[in-house]
């Protein structure tokens, strides 16, 4: 027994010696970690504090520079986008050049005024397809002028526009000085010029004067403002929308075929305007046979003459067609 006590023993010291040595070293290495974690005052928390502020500041100046570039890139887009609509407005100008000079042409005929619901006035020996389209008491023809206006200028006693081409624009603007503040920002000056022009039923040069105006004001247009009298007419017309996105403008274009040709990347007038027959042609076989009657042989230029807002040549040209045909 003593024998083997003996021989135990030393085993035992071994192990606990052993067992010593991994408690020490675990103990160390624990009371390391400890310290290397805990050791606050060798941390520079000023120098983390600057790096955050240097970092932020950085990333605010790079959102700055990024919103700078998105907004340039969008007015890059815009004026992308006026640059196509123009150079559709020429292309479309040069196939309706085009195909006048392949095709027969089509001779307008009178539009009878009185199936349009439209009073006679205008002037005299005025054949124009916009004459008698609007009563000689509306003021609301002249760019500037709208429905309160216009009861302002009757109250003052200006009754036609023949009046009103008298009237001396200090008059005018007197008397909207006197209906109220809500009228200072109205200018009068090119008033009585377009009053002049549609007394003399000058329609052409009316729409020419007032897309030089903006809201009445020549010091500040640019020959691309909408003609507010030319708006009204087409209206009167029967063109219900002056939407250039609105295909079905186009006499022999309807709902399905409107959906076919946006479907064909064919979007607003312009692109209408500047696609060619057969492609459209194209449009239609595809669909099948259903379209098969569909004539789009006018379209781009029917088109043409939406985009270029000649809605009294579109009317004309319209009143001899049928289905677009």
């Amino acid at each position: 027994m003593t024998n083997i006590l003996l021989h135990v023993e030393p085993m035992l010291w071994g192990a606990c010696l052993w067992y010593w040595l991994w408690t020490l070293g675990a103990f160390l290495l624990g009371s390391l970690l400890t310290w290397w974690l805990t050791r606050g005052d060798d941390v520079d928390v000023a120098a983390i504090e600057a790096d955050r502020d240097r970092y932020h500041k950085a990333a605010t100046k790079w959102e700055t520079d990024y919103q700078s570039l998105k907004y340039q890139l969008e007015e890059a887009q815009k004026a992308e986008a006026d640059y196509r609509a123009r150079l559709s407005a020429c292309e479309s100008d040069n196939h309706a050049l085009r195909l006048a000079a392949t095709t027969p042409a089509v001779v307008p005929a009178p539009v009878d005024t009185g199936k349009l619901g439209i009073s006679s006035g205008g002037g005299d020996g005025d054949t124009s397809i916009y004459a008698g389209m609007f009563s000689n008491d509306n003021f609301q023809i002249i760019e500037g002028v709208g429905p309160k206006v216009n009861q302002v200028l009757i109250d003052a006693g200006y009754k036609t526009w023949d009046d009103l081409a008298a009237a001396d624009s200090a008059d005018l603007r007197r008397h909207l000085d006197e209906a109220g503040k809500k009228f200072s920002l109205c200018d009068p000056t090119s008033w009585p010029h377009q009053a002049k022009l549609a007394a003399a039923g000058d329609w052409e040069e009316l729409i020419r004067y007032q897309k030089f105006t903006d809201a009445g004001r020549e010091t500040v247009g640019d020959f691309e403002t909408d003609s507010k009298f030319e708006k009204l007419a087409a209206k009167k017309l029967g063109f219900s929308s002056s939407n250039p996105n609105d295909l079905k403008i186009v006499e022999g274009v309807g709902p399905k075929i409107e959906g076919l040709l946006k479907d064909g990347g064919i979007n607003t007038w312009a692109e209408l305007a500047a696609t060619d027959v057969d492609r459209i042609q194209e449009i239609l076989d595809a669909a099948g046979p259903r379209y098969k009657l569909a004539v789009p042989r006018t379209w781009p230029q029917q088109a043409g003459l939406a985009a270029a807002g000649k809605w009294a040549e579109l009317k004309a040209l319209q009143d001899q067609l049928q289905a677009g045909k």
